[in-house]
């Protein structure tokens, strides 16, 4: 029998076979939260009091453009008359008063603002032309309502 270092050949084995098991840490997990180390669900029930979830009640005001109900506030907008209306007829107005080209589109940029955004030959886009929608005072008022309508 040869020796390697003066380590008899089965406890060479022994020693590769622990190297190859430390290699791979992932073996044996069967979930992502094993791998990440998320805790196991466990029984234990905590008695601090959790305060109700607030919810808001929808006023159902009609779109000044469209004629038709909001059914959900917090997807609507304030027109320049402070009356409701609809996200999707605000675009659909702007798109259709600004007209676009091929490498061109309209998109929402925050705050009550939209723009008409270009693609240039890298790929990257960039604001041709803003357009606010929703003044600053509007969009606060908005928001303010929103958080006052939740019961």
């Amino acid at each position: 029998m040869k020796q390697k270092n003066n380590i008899p050949k089965k406890e060479i084995k022994k020693k590769e076979k622990k190297k190859v098991n430390d290699e791979s840490k992932l073996v044996g997990f069967s979930t992502l939260n094993q791998v990440s180390g998320v805790p196991k669900p466990h029984s234990y029930k905590s008695r601090l009091q959790v305060s109700p979830t607030k919810v808001i009640k929808e006023p159902l005001d009609k779109c000044s453009i469209c004629g038709q109900t909001i059914l959900n506030i917090s997807q609507a907008m304030c027109s320049p008359d402070s009356s409701f209306v609809h996200f999707d007829c605000v675009l659909d107005k702007i798109k259709s008063e600004h007209p676009v080209r091929e490498n061109q589109t309209i998109s929402y940029i925050g705050k009550g603002c939209f723009a008409k955004l270009e693609k240039n030959e890298n790929g990257s886009w960039s604001i041709i032309e803003r357009y606010t929608y929703e003044s600053q005072e509007n969009y606060e008022k908005m928001k303010s309502y929103v958080e006052e309508a939740k019961v």
